[in-house]
């Protein structure tokens, strides 16, 4: 009886292994493969603007761990300038039937744009909205206040990485190069 147990065992393992393999076949063969680093062509990087601590330090380790940018604490020594400007709200969704707040929305607003040293702009003023969704209950306070909590650490992961993104699509521009007017 061992035997047989064994042997439907083997069996089983390499039926498993053969799915496994398989499956990795076909999600190799559409394409698919994780994001990766962004590349930017500068090499240092100034944040400025009013945002929380926990943005600055989100983005700060973000670009430092995926980016091949170095952050700097002096303007003067940054090729880009990020500027970032972070609002968080909070907006009543609903009430109960007693009047009490059921429901919350939690809205971040973050207007950034980006120039290079020269002062010239690469990207627009542009604004990244979130949004998240939070039921509410006057019984657990302190759960609805870590909830909200750990939906705005979301939210704002969420904007360091689009902010990401958007930085990874910049091009250095090219300098002006010294051209010569032959006199005739």
């Amino acid at each position: 009886m061992t035997i047989q147990f064994l042997s439907t065992h083997s069996t089983v393992r390499k039926l498993l292994i053969v799915c496994l393999m398989l499956g990795s076949l076909l999600v190799s063969s559409c394409g698919f493969h994780l994001r990766g680093a962004v590349n930017l062509p500068f090499k240092t990087l100034y944040l400025s603007g009013t945002m929380t601590q926990e943005l600055r330090l989100y983005l700060n380790r973000y670009l430092k761990t995926a980016v091949n940018t170095a952050v700097v604490a002096n303007p003067q020594e940054a090729e880009l300038i990020v500027n970032i400007n972070e609002t968080i709200g909070k907006q009543i969704l609903s009430y109960n039937s007693a009047g009490q707040i059921t429901a919350y929305r939690i809205v971040a607003s973050v207007n950034f744009s980006v120039s290079n040293a020269l002062g010239d702009e690469l990207i627009e003023p542009s604004n990244l909205f979130l949004t998240r969704d939070m039921d509410f209950s006057i019984s657990t306070p302190t759960a609805a206040g870590e909830l909200e909590a750990l939906l705005v650490t979301d939210m704002r992961q969420d904007i360091v990485s689009q902010i990401a993104r958007r930085l990874g699509t910049l091009q250095q521009k090219p300098t002006p190069a010294l051209t010569t007017i032959p006199i005739k």
